[in-house]
């Protein structure tokens, strides 16, 4: 497959990761036959999954934009990795913290208030810097989209929505189902776009 394929997959994976694992972290259930596995692919698709989809994204349309917003895309490969440390980071938090209750039963853990606070607390800061910087990404590259008029201008402005919205995901949870929704409207067309972009040398 050529470069550009390579990026509209990943770009589908991102937005089955965006709807995908929060669905399931929203609706699982550990009680249930098949919740313990439920929740293992939804820190698949939220950690690995999604860390590796956003750099390779970023990556791919850095080479497709090239001279025409270069630094930007440097930036905005710079914010995709940042962004997918701390999306990956929320998974294995969430991944180590369920494992470690469902071995020790005889702790009780799911009890203590001291253990809920700094579970939570760690789980929400990552998540906000996963957020954060996936923000900054979304606006660089919506920026740089709109200079270099290789995609359309109203992928641009998702682009710019999504990512003013990821950025105040820290400060205002209630942004986050928005953010991932743009994040999953924006990765299917960009996904589809990429998957029919001659690749020229």
């Amino acid at each position: 497959m050529t470069i550009n394929k390579w990026g509209g997959l990943a770009s589908f994976l991102i937005a089955v990761s965006f709807l995908v694992a929060p669905f399931i972290y929203l609706t699982g259930n550990l009680r249930d036959a098949l919740g313990i596995f439920a929740y293992d692919m939804a820190d698949f698709l939220y950690g690995p999954i999604l860390s590796a989809s956003l750099i390779t994204v970023t990556y791919v349309l850095r080479e497709c934009i090239g001279k025409g917003a270069s630094r930007r895309m440097d930036l905005a490969l710079i914010a995709a990795v940042l962004s997918a440390a701390g999306m990956a980071a929320v998974a294995f938090i969430r991944a180590s913290n369920r494992h470690y209750h469902l071995l020790h039963p005889e702790l009780h853990l799911e009890d203590s208030t001291t253990v809920l606070i700094v579970w939570t607390t760690l789980v929400a800061g990552a998540n906000a810097i996963g957020f954060h910087f996936l923000g900054w990404a979304f606006v660089l590259l919506g920026s740089a989209n709109w200079t270099s008029r290789l995609f359309p201008r109203l992928l641009s402005g998702f682009y710019l929505l999504a990512g003013v919205s990821s950025l105040f995901v820290y400060r205002f949870t209630e942004l986050e189902g928005l953010a991932l929704s743009l994040g999953a409207i924006i990765s299917i067309w960009q996904g589809i776009l990429l998957w029919k972009l001659d690749t020229r040398g």
